[in-house]
C-alpha cells in the first residue's frame, strides 16, 4: 500500500509526465498545455521535417500550430491536422509541390 501511495505521489509531483502532448490530441489540448509540452512536440515535428525544408524548425511549428489553434472552429481538430496544414502551407509558399524532389 505504501508503494502505491508513493508512486501516486511521485506521478502527481512530476510536472507534465502524464500530460505530454501527442499528435492525436486536440488543438484545445495544445492551447491549454504548457509551453514546454508544446515545444517538445514541435521539436519532434522539426526533426522529422527539417530534411524536407530547412524552415521547418520547432519554432515554426509552435507558431504555426498556435495560429491554427486560434481559429474558433478548429478546437476539436487534432494537432496532426494542424501540423499537416503547416507543412502544406509552407511547401505552397516555397513552390515545392508533391512532384518536386
Amino acid at each position: 500500500m505504501r508503494r502505491v501511495s508513493a508512486l501516486f505521489l511521485a506521478m502527481a509531483l512530476v510536472p507534465g509526465a502524464a500530460s505530454a502532448l501527442s499528435m492525436t490530441d486536440t488543438l484545445e489540448a495544445w492551447k491549454q498545455s504548457s509551453a514546454i509540452d508544446r515545444l517538445q512536440l514541435a521539436t519532434r515535428f522539426g526533426k522529422s521535417f527539417v530534411s524536407v525544408n530547412e524552415s521547418f524548425t520547432a519554432g515554426y511549428f509552435v507558431k504555426c500550430i498556435d495560429d491554427v489553434a486560434g481559429y474558433p472552429n478548429a478546437q476539436k481538430a487534432k494537432i496532426e491536422d494542424a501540423m499537416r496544414e503547416c507543412v502544406a502551407s509552407q511547401l505552397r509558399m516555397t513552390g515545392k509541390g508533391q512532384g518536386d524532389e
